[in-house]
C-alpha cells in the first residue's frame, strides 16, 4: 500500500472505534478478510512509528545544531545581551533588554479558530484602538489574540501568529522581530500594529509604529496604496477588486498563479507612476512573502489547497476569521517560505528588478539577478532584508543605539538563519545620514465592513 494510504488507515483506526476492526478481533469475519485487516493495521502502525522516529531524530539533530551554534555565538561574544536558540526556544535577554519577553513555541495541529471557548469573539475596535496595514494582525486584534488596543509585544504577536495561523516558531519570531524593529520599543518589546502611539514607550527614541514606511510597510502592497499617494495603512477596495478579477482567470484561487500576475501588474504600475517607488531587498522579501502567506495561511486548514474567496476575503474585507475556519495542520517554516518565494518569482511573467525611481522615467536598478533564484537564496532575502538594509530605515534613537539592535538581532533572529549560509548575517553600522523620524500612520477608521470604512 502507498505510505499515505497506510498512514490514513492507521490514523483512522487509532482515532476512533472501528466496527470492521472489532468484527475482525471478535473472529466474526472470514479469515481472509481478517488477515488483510490485521496486515494493513500492522503495516500502517509501522509506517507511523517509522515516521515518528524519523521526526524525533531530525528534532534531536536540529537541537544539537542549535546548541553548537549557541556555543559558537557565546565564544564569539555574539550574545552580549542574551538570547540565542536552545532546544527550539529563544533564551532570555539581559541588560537593557532584560524586560523583553521572548516568544514560546505553541502546540500545533488542526484547530478551529477562534473556536468556541468564548475567549476570542469578534469585536469592532474602539475609537482609541489602532489598526494598520496588516489584515491578519488587525484580525488577531479584533478577536483578542493580541491586545484589542492594537498595542502588542514581540512575544504576544509571535505567539498569536502560531496559535491563529499555524505558522512555525521561526517564521512567527522573524515576523514579530521585523515589526518590533520597524517601529517599536526594543527594551519593552512593545509596538503598535498601526502608526505611532503614545502607549508605546520611547526608551531609545521615538517608537513610530509598524506602518512607518520603508521597513515592514513597503511599496506594492496587495491591498494598500504606496505611501507617496496617501495613507499607506488604509485598505483600498479598488486594489482588492483588481486582485479578485485576476483570480477569476485562475478558477477563483488566490494562489501562486494569480499573485504571479498581480505582483508584476502592481510593480509596473508603481514604476510608471510613483516617482519615489523603492524596490530594494526588503521590498523583495516583504512583498513576495506577503503574497505567499495568503495562500499558505488563509485557506481553511481542512482544505489547505483551496485559497478561495470565501476563506480569503473575510481577513481583508472585515478583518475577521471566516466561519468554521481551521488553522494549518502543520507549521509553516522559513524554509517553506523561501521555497514558495522562489516559486513565485520563477512563475512571474516578467522579472521585477529591484531598484529605485529617482523621479519618473529614471528607475535605477540594483543589479540583482532574479533570473534563477533558489529556495535557499530566497530565504536569505529575508535575512538580508533585516540585517543588510536595516540601518537606513531605523528611527534615530535606534541608530544611536545600534549595538543594542545588533545584540537583539544576534539573539533573536540570526540563529534561525544559521543553517542557510546566508552571505549577510551581520548588522551594518549605520552611516551619518541613517535614521528616519517620519512616524507611521494608522488606518483612518477602525471599523471595516465589506471593505468600506465606517
Amino acid at each position: 500500500m502507498k505510505p499515505l494510504m497506510l498512514l490514513s488507515l492507521a490514523a483512522a483506526i487509532a482515532a476512533s472505534p472501528c466496527p470492521y476492526g472489532q468484527l475482525a478481533e471478535r473472529g466474526a469475519l472470514p479469515k481472509t478478510e481478517a488477515d488483510k485487516f490485521f496486515a494493513a493495521r500492522a503495516e500502517g502502525e509501522a509506517a507511523i512509528e517509522k515516521q515518528m522516529l524519523k521526526a524525533r531524530e531530525e528534532k534531536r539533530a536540529e537541537h544539537a545544531a542549535q546548541e553548537a551554534y549557541y556555543k559558537r555565538q557565546l565564544n564569539l561574544g555574539d550574545l552580549p545581551l542574551g538570547g540565542g536558540l536552545l532546544g527550539g526556544v529563544l533564551q532570555p535577554f539581559s541588560g537593557v533588554l532584560k524586560g523583553l519577553g521572548v516568544p514560546t513555541p505553541q502546540p500545533f495541529g488542526l484547530k478551529e479558530i477562534p473556536g468556541d471557548d468564548g475567549l476570542h469573539p469578534f469585536q469592532f475596535p474602539k475609537t482609541t484602538d489602532v489598526r494598520g496595514m496588516c489584515p491578519t494582525l488587525n484580525t488577531m486584534a479584533n478577536h483578542g489574540f493580541i491586545s484589542r488596543t492594537g498595542i502588542t509585544t514581540f512575544a504576544e504577536a509571535a505567539n498569536a501568529c502560531q496559535i491563529t495561523l499555524g505558522f512555525g516558531y521561526d517564521t512567527c519570531v522573524f515576523l514579530s522581530a521585523l515589526g518590533l524593529l520597524a517601529g517599536g520599543d526594543l527594551p519593552s518589546g512593545k509596538y503598535s500594529i498601526g502608526g505611532a502611539d503614545a502607549r508605546v514607550p520611547n526608551t531609545l527614541g521615538p517608537s513610530l509604529g509598524i506602518s512607518k514606511h520603508g521597513f515592514f510597510e513597503v511599496d506594492n502592497s496587495i491591498s494598500r496604496q504606496d505611501q507617496n499617494f496617501g495613507n499607506q495603512a488604509d485598505f483600498r477596495l479598488d486594489r482588492w477588486n483588481r486582485l479578485v478579477d485576476i483570480t477569476k482567470k485562475y478558477n477563483g484561487q488566490f494562489g501562486n498563479s494569480a499573485f504571479a500576475e498581480e505582483r508584476v501588474t502592481v510593480y509596473k504600475e508603481a514604476k510608471n507612476a510613483n516617482p519615489k517607488f523603492t524596490a530594494g531587498i526588503r521590498w523583495l522579501g516583504v512583498t513576495t512573502a506577503e503574497r505567499v502567506f495568503v495562500f499558505r495561511a488563509l485557506p481553511n486548514g481542512t482544505d489547505p489547497g483551496n485559497a478561495n474567496f470565501r476563506n480569503i476575503a473575510p481577513f481583508f474585507l472585515n478583518e475577521t476569521f471566516p466561519e468554521e475556519w481551521f488553522r494549518r495542520a502543520t507549521p509553516y517554516t522559513l524554509a517553506a517560505t523561501g521555497a514558495d518565494i522562489a516559486n513565485l518569482l520563477a512563475s512571474s511573467s516578467e522579472i521585477t528588478n529591484p531598484g529605485q525611481n529617482q523621479g519618473l522615467g529614471n528607475f535605477v536598478p540594483l543589479g540583482l539577478d532574479l533570473g534563477n533564484v533558489s529556495p535557499t537564496t530566497a530565504t536569505c532575502f529575508l535575512a538580508s532584508a533585516i540585517f543588510d538594509n536595516t540601518p537606513g530605515f531605523l528611527a534615530p534613537g535606534l541608530v544611536t543605539n545600534y549595538a543594542t539592535v545588533q545584540a537583539f538581532l544576534n539573539g533573536a533572529v540570526k540563529p534561525f538563519f544559521a543553517t542557510y549560509n546566508c552571505p549577510v548575517l551581520d548588522f551594518a553600522k549605520p552611516g551619518p545620514s541613517a535614521g528616519d523620524a517620519t512616524p507611521g500612520v494608522s488606518a483612518h477608521s477602525n471599523i471595516l465592513i465589506n471593505g468600506v470604512y465606517q
